[in-house]
């Protein structure tokens, strides 16, 4: 390995340094920015929740 590779692995991580490079936390952050983000994922819940609904009410369960 390179030194830069080695640099990297010995490197610990803080725990709240990992929690912040998790995808949904970025997402949380992006959305606390932007309404227009905001309604965009609420709209593609609702949608999605919509699609799985109706798929449960057409298998007749």
């Amino acid at each position: 390995m390179t030194e830069q590779h080695k640099a990297m692995n010995c490197k610990s991580e803080d725990h709240l340094e990992l929690i912040t490079m998790q995808t949904e936390f970025a997402l949380i952050e992006s959305m606390l920015r932007s309404k227009t983000l905001s309604a965009m994922v609420l709209a593609g819940v609702v949608s999605f929740a919509a699609f799985g609904y109706f798929l449960y009410r057409i298998a007749g369960v």
